[in-house]
């Protein structure tokens, strides 16, 4: 168990009477400036956020055009409890309440998305984006396996509906420019709505250099990313509408700085060249059916992820800058996925609707293949000997399958409460063949008993939500979680220094509860918000060393106990009619209750400090913010204590339509990030083993970016 320290909640206390903070539940476009009504797909239908006892968090499209990210994790580093992990370069992803990747899964517009989440990330372009919905805390009774501590749902833009309007077109233009790895991007649109129909076609691109930090260059973290998609949409009644959707990312000399001992020794480079991922989504929704359906929904959708990995990695003499060993290794590993989704939401009165559904996902990941080129060198720098390995499947095809029965109740007992209740069944299926196996002393693991399996959960959430008052509410939530055992942790082998990363076909589910306390103040001057939570997680997968043909290696067994507590605050006082004041922060701790020991990868204590101004009319704002992160001198034991440090970053933008009618519908935004060009490194920036590989964070940056919008994209 943690306890949070008494200094720490006194610190907490003061921080929260005396300050105030910017909440990210705002919806708003480039012409809106905010929306009481935030529709997110928390539930599995269209639901007012602010009615739902669920912790979600919502960022519009505008907010995330102002803050100019390079990949969606930027964009959510404003969100209490979230905090953004790096690799180095674009390969970033969030950690949501102390958990990450395989535990804080991403969908795209409802789908799950297909890859490591390193790359889910770093493949959507920002431009793409029309809102984010963050889900902190368990979400498997909603969406099933993975969601131990969050779920990040990324809604991309589509034209209006174009029911009952007469045809139109409509184009948009955003570009931009990072000075920090010299990065230029754009995106083009155009958009059409009338007669029924309504259709966006896109395609962006995003290519930039290695990136500066106040000690030097982040060798390898160049990429190069490109992106077409589309959505065609026809309604032949108000309330249906068909959709067909497309998308193709493509990442191309993807350096990945932080990965697998980069960057020494031995000396890594590690390249994704391509990595990419295509998609079709045919879906149908309708809406007020009948006085008793609320709603109905069919889905389904096809995926396919192809990544190449390309590796160079030197091993030198002892003592020496001499390579004794030059590897080349080309790694193909491709995954095609299928899913498809139906769910109804029925009205039982007036006070209360039930959302029923079921869910089908299906991966096959293809087994690796490989080319593989060793080259011996002696002290001289001589090749003596060479090794070449044609390319050729080294590993088996495997496949998972899940199907997921859910039921999600919905109920206004009073206009003071609210109570959400949902309930969910799954069933993981995973199978592996029976060849080829590169590494021989791996193929004895496996027998005819182990070589497929099936793992079943039951998922449950209970939510309250209690108005005590009209400036007042109290939230109570209570759920647990699993994630089921994906075909990398059960079935992935490799070999890993002298030794292997052992595959455990006998591996189980990961397990956890979670409850929640929060509580609410707002007014049309000021709003504070206080969120305490615990998650209790059990049967974790945990790499776990272990002597295999006679090698040192690592294998992800069961054994891990651990819980994980946090308090986030979160409050905002108004300045006129659009300006205000904001401050946000999060503490989170985590212990290993098998070993008593911190787990790995916790954030620092982070607080967001500033100041939002903008102009009665909308025509500009100007934002001076400054992020602080404490200390952590408290680190797992394969970690090192990391200093604190405070970032100064300010921005500003102007709406060019604002100032006259000869002016286009234009946003020009303008930043400078890292201010001071501090030198820091994240606690939680990844090396290998743990932390204790370390490069900086990104140094001062000057950013520039554009919108522009013709038409029908006016709206």
């Amino acid at each position: 168990m943690i306890s949070i320290s008494t200094t720490r909640l006194q610190t907490f206390i003061l921080s929260l009477i005396i300050s105030f903070q910017a909440k990210a539940q705002i919806v708003d476009s480039l012409l809106s400036i905010s929306s009481d009504e935030v529709l997110v797909t928390a539930t599995r239908n269209l639901t007012v956020a602010d009615r739902l006892p669920l912790n979600i968090d919502v960022i519009g499209q505008r907010e995330i055009i102002e803050s100019q990210p390079i990949s969606p994790t930027e964009a959510l580093q404003y969100v209490p409890g979230v905090t953004r992990q790096s690799d180095g370069g674009l390969a970033t992803t969030p950690i949501i309440r102390g958990l990450s990747r395989e535990r804080a899964p991403i969908l795209i517009d409802g789908n799950p998305f297909v890859g490591g989440r390193i790359r889910s990330y770093s493949l959507v372009d920002p431009f793409q984006i029309e809102q984010i919905e963050v889900i902190k805390g368990p979400a498997s009774a909603f969406w099933g396996s993975d969601a131990v501590s969050g779920l990040v749902n990324i809604v991309t833009r589509k034209a209006e509906n174009g029911f009952g309007k007469a045809f139109k077109l409509g184009a948009s233009i955003y570009g931009g420019y990072h000075t920090v790895n010299d990065m230029y991007r754009g995106r083009v649109e155009v958009e059409g709505r009338g007669n029924g129909f309504d259709f966006l076609i896109g395609g962006g691109l995003r290519n930039a250099g290695n990136t500066n930090t106040p000690a030097g260059e982040i060798e390898n973290s160049q990429f190069e990313s490109n992106n077409v998609d589309f959505n065609i949409g026809y309604s032949w009644a108000a309330n249906h509408r068909l959709e067909l959707s497309g998308k193709y990312f493509q990442n191309q000399n993807t350096g990945f700085p932080g990965g697998l001992g980069a960057p020494g020794p031995p000396r890594v480079n590690r390249l994704f060249n391509p990595d990419q991922q295509r998609a079709v989504n045919l879906s149908y929704e309708g809406t007020n059916i009948s006085d008793k359906v609320e709603s109905i929904g069919a889905k389904v959708f096809f995926k396919r992820q192809d990544l190449e990995i390309n590796q160079l990695t030197n091993i030198f003499f002892p003592m020496t800058s001499n390579v004794n060993r030059a590897i080349t290794v080309q790694l193909d590993v491709d995954v095609p996925f299928m899913g498809g989704k139906f769910f109804t939401t029925l009205r039982q009165n007036e006070k209360a609707k039930l959302t029923l559904g079921i869910d089908y996902l299906r991966e096959h990941r293809i087994g690796t293949h490989r080319d593989l080129n060793i080259q011996i060198f002696n002290p001289m720098g001589a090749m003596v000997n060479e090794i070449n390995r044609p390319f050729t499947q080294i590993q088996p095809d495997s496949y998972s399958s899940s199907i997921g029965l859910f039921a999600i109740e919905e109920i206004e007992i009073s206009d003071q409460l609210n109570i959400l209740l949902a309930a969910r069944v799954d069933n993981v299926s995973t199978r592996i063949e029976d060849g080829p196996f590169d590494i021989a002393a791996i193929e004895t693991i496996y027998n005819e008993d182990n070589t497929s399996d099936s793992d079943f959960a039951l998922s449950g959430n209970i939510g309250l939500k209690y108005s005590v008052s009209d400036a007042f509410s109290l939230k109570a939530n209570v759920a647990n979680s699993f994630r089921g055992t994906d075909l990398f942790s059960k079935y992935h082998f490799t070999a890993v220094g002298a030794g292997f990363l052992v595959p455990n076909p006998e591996l189980d589910p990961e397990r956890g509860f979670f409850y929640e306390l929060s509580g609410e103040y707002k007014t049309s001057a000021i709003s504070l918000e206080a969120n305490f939570y615990q998650n209790h997680l059990s049967n974790l997968f945990v790499a776990t060393d272990l002597t295999f043909a006679d090698s040192p290696s690592i294998q992800f067994r069961n054994i891990g106990e651990a819980t994980i507590t946090g308090l986030e605050w979160n409050a905002r006082a108004n300045i006129g009619t659009l300006s205000y004041v904001f401050l946000s922060g999060a503490l989170i701790n985590g212990n290993n209750n098998i070993t008593d020991n911190p787990l790995p990868a916790i954030p620092a204590t982070q607080t967001w400090l500033g100041v939002h101004y903008r102009d009665a009319n909308n025509k500009f704002f100007v934002q001076p913010e400054l992020l602080i992160v404490g200390e952590q001198n408290d680190p797992a034991p394969n970690e090192i204590e990391s200093p604190g440090y405070a970032i100064f970053n300010i921005k500003a933008g102007l709406n060019l339509h604002s100032l006259g009618s000869d002016f286009p519908h234009a946003k020009i935004i303008a930043s400078i990030t890292n201010l001071t060009d501090k030198e820091y490194r994240s606690h939680v920036s990844r090396g290998a083993p743990g932390n204790q590989n370390v490069f900086l964070e990104a140094g001062r940056s000057v950013n520039l970016s554009f919108v522009t919008r013709f038409g029908a994209a006016v709206r």
